[in-house]
């Protein structure tokens, strides 16, 4: 009998944290990526193990301040990342099956295109961020998540900027033979320090994945999460106020992901949290009207905030919980799966803008989420009007704007560099090549055969050459 079809099962997901716990597999399938004459890896904590063992450096254990602050990787490192990011991506992908396929947007199409674009172009304007700032002030960033709710600092855009950015960016690129193995290690760099950097200052605890730390999320810092906490309202499973915040969360979830052109940057998970009395608690950011994108004009229109913040408190013995993981794409998965029915208390929250001030924070009595709710859903109705009268090009260019801009865009925010990135380094143009490789990824079935075979399967992420230089450019000695 299956752990969804067991009745009364007492929950062990606490064993998940002891250190020769191996976890669950959440799947059957294996990744075999460019590991020739290993075994391939599995799901989970079990895969995360087995990849720090076969790594040649300390890269993937837990690093210090002053590794974080160095200026470079070593090649060992790099492509101890390389390869490590590889499995995470193929980890975090394979848990939905539907992953870039969408009946109303061009998913696969504008993802390919934002991969190569991130990678060409995020290096400069990242590099000038850090200048701005300093190291130091990157980690200020990521540490300012520990204090905020509603923040697009998080776990899927910090990820984003190696696993996309760098990772899918130059394994398309690869499989598109517009680069080779050995191009744009300079900027390889670049992107992966900058990652670093963020989640180092965010997490605090010399983790930079949440995969690496079985697959926690636990950055707010105590005093600030106890007056979240403080807010829970008992939720009864089966009543009247469990299904109207539910109901809530499900609308709001769903703008936010189409806010975002189908993706889940809309959505941003913390936790778990251990409550005193034994649940825990899941910190859902749902970001539900992004003014950067000109089609939230809806959004707008309906009076929604940036955000809406969900506090979930779930009863493990009640789900019979065996395993929790808060990926690295902020996104919660549970085994048993449904864990809506072990929701027993919860606290709504309003970010109206992306700085406002934490004390400005609106806090929404779970009674008066109806008066909320019409306004998600006139803007849903609006927003699918809007996209559906969009033609196929301008679907895959706005979504690419999504994935390019917004996945970068709360670090140009906090640095307050985003204007200086618009008007000094075109940041809303579309570099040349990357619009010539339009017409290019509808060749060859490029998007929908060549991406899940090389991005998806982890065989097109190759390893920079030995001995290669590490100052090697393709920007910085044109």
């Amino acid at each position: 009998m299956s752990l969804e079809m067991t009745p009364g099962l007492r929950s062990t997901y606490k064993q998940r944290y002891e250190p020769n716990d191996d976890g669950l597999r959440f799947q059957d399938l294996v990744f075999e990526g460019n590991f020739v004459g290993q075994e391939p890896l599995r799901d989970g904590i079990l895969g995360d193990k087995v990849q720090k063992q076969r790594a040649k450096s300390k890269v993937l254990e837990k690093v210090s301040k002053e590794d974080v602050l160095v200026d470079q990787f070593t090649l060992d490192e790099l492509n101890d990342l390389n390869n490590y990011l590889a499995w995470n991506i193929w980890d975090v992908l394979v848990m939905r099956a539907t992953e870039g396929v969408s009946g109303m947007i061009p998913r696969q199409e504008y993802e390919i295109l934002a991969f190569m674009h991130q990678f060409y172009r995020w290096p400069e304007i990242l590099r000038m961020t850090t200048d701005e700032v300093g190291a130091q002030g990157i980690l200020d960033i990521g540490a300012s998540a520990r204090r905020e709710i509603g923040t697009k600092v998080n776990a899927v855009h910090d990820w984003s900027i190696g696993a996309v950015g760098f990772g899918m960016g130059r394994c398309g690129l690869l499989a598109l033979e517009a680069i080779g193995p050995n191009d744009y290690i300079e900027e390889s760099n670049e992107l992966l320090k900058f990652m670093q950097r963020i989640e180092y200052g965010k997490r605090q605890d010399g983790y930079i994945l949440n995969s690496q730390d079985r697959y926690r999320c636990q950055i707010h810092e105590p005093d600030f999460l106890a007056g979240i906490i403080n807010q829970l309202e008992t939720l009864e499973p089966g009543s009247p106020k469990h299904d109207s915040f539910t109901r809530f969360n499900a609308a709001a979830e769903l703008l936010a992901f189409l806010d975002h052109m189908d993706c889940r940057l809309g959505l941003g998970d913390t936790g778990p949290y251990e409550l005193d009395n034994g649940n825990i608690l899941i910190l859902r950011d749902l970001f539900v009207n992004e003014p950067i994108f000109h089609w939230s004009d809806v959004c707008d229109d309906a009076g929604l905030p940036h955000a809406y913040t969900i506090a979930i408190e779930i009863d493990p013995e009640i789900l019979g919980l065996q395993e929790i993981r808060v990926n690295d794409i902020s996104t919660t998965f549970t085994r048993p799966k449904n864990y809506i029915p072990a929701i027993v208390g919860g606290a709504v929250f309003a970010r109206e803008q992306w700085d406002t001030p934490m004390k400005d924070v609106r806090s929404i009595a779970i009674d008066d989420l109806g008066g909320e709710l019409p306004k998600i859903q006139d803007a849903t109705l609006k927003m699918y009007g809007k996209v559906s009268r969009m033609c196929r090009r301008d679907l895959i260019w706005a979504g690419q704007y999504v994935y390019y801009v917004d996945m970068i865009l709360p670090y140009l925010r906090k640095a307050g560099t985003y204007e200086k990135a618009c008007d000094e380094y075109q940041l809303w143009e579309v570099d040349q090549r990357v619009s010539n490789y339009y017409y290019d990824i509808s060749k060859r079935g490029f998007a929908q055969e060549v991406v899940p075979q090389k991005i998806f399967s982890g065989q097109g992420y190759l390893p920079f050459g030995e001995g290669a230089d590490l100052r090697r450019s393709k920007y910085r000695w044109l």
